[in-house]
């Protein structure tokens, strides 16, 4: 008769399994409760950390650091006790001061250079600042400043500018007499390339009384005898060096001119005064 197989064996794995499923129920039910307190625990953080940002909590914290950081410096011998500068003219000592603000017996350390570079460059004359450090106990200084090119006349008012076309400061009429007069609406930001050809010749540059600006696309320079020059639209320096060069050989602002057209770039023109013909010339050579 066969023998029969262990039922109990069987039963008592049965209730094994049954037992090792319910702790894994239960290690589940426990990570699960974990997650939900660690989410929790995240939630109730960041409205702390939103609750201490709206109060102003952080900032306030930082503020105390900073000044805190500040007085450390000074306390170590690190603090503003002069300022020095270079390379002003026109600029005044009172602007250069202004720009750079009341610093003195401040921290060296925490100046902000750049600000207070660009507060120095926004000053008329200047056209370029350095500002630097000089431990322990200097802010220094170095300026480029803007050199005056012309009088650009808008509306009465009259502005000093630089060859760029920046504007330097506003004028009185007896100023600067001796310097081109610009009129037009947008001149300055057009009138960089004239001006620096003209600057180039210097059988021109005293002759000029004023530039015009014409239909905002080219220039025509008055000369002291009421003449005018007409420049082309494009290829202005080309047609400045032909001008200075015929000046140079004829001297041909000297004469009686009522204009001289250099706008064609294969010839040139001009026309005399009290010519009865009315007729203009062309200068032979002048290209």
């Amino acid at each position: 008769m066969p023998k029969v197989k262990r039922k109990k064996a069987t039963r008592a794995r049965g209730r094994k399994k049954s037992s090792s499923g319910f702790f894994i129920a239960l290690m589940d039910r426990a990570s699960n409760f974990a997650a939900a307190g660690v989410a929790g625990l995240t939630v109730i953080f960041a409205g702390l950390v939103a609750l201490l940002w709206s109060g102003g909590y952080f900032g306030l914290a930082g503020e105390r650091a900073d000044q805190w950081a500040q007085g450390a410096t000074i306390a170590a011998g690190l603090k503003v006790e002069r300022i020095t500068a270079i390379g002003y003219e026109q600029t005044s000592e009172d602007a250069i001061l202004g720009a750079i603000g009341p610093v003195v017996g401040a921290s060296l350390v925490h100046f902000d250079l750049h600000s207070a570079r660009a507060r120095v460059e926004a000053l008329g004359w200047v056209r370029s600042a350095a500002v630097t450090r000089l431990w322990p106990n200097t802010i220094h200084v170095s300026l480029r400043e803007r050199e005056p090119a012309a009088i650009w006349q808008l509306s009465g008012a009259l502005n000093l500018i630089d060859s760029s076309g920046a504007i330097i400061r506003e004028i009185d009429a007896y100023e600067y007499s001796n310097l081109p007069l610009i009129v037009g609406a947008g001149a300055p930001d057009s009138a960089a390339d004239v001006l620096r050809a003209l600057r180039a010749e210097p059988l021109l540059w005293g002759k000029a009384s004023a530039l015009v600006r014409v239909g905002e696309r080219r220039w025509n320079m008055r000369l002291d005898t009421g003449a005018d020059i007409k420049f082309p639209e494009e290829g202005i320096d080309q047609a400045v060096k032909t001008l200075a060069r015929l000046q140079d050989a004829y001297g041909l602002l000297d004469r009686p001119i009522e204009y001289v057209d250099l706008r064609d770039p294969t010839r040139l023109v001009y026309r005399e005064r009290g010519d009865e013909t009315g007729a203009a010339r062309e200068l032979e050579g002048a290209r």
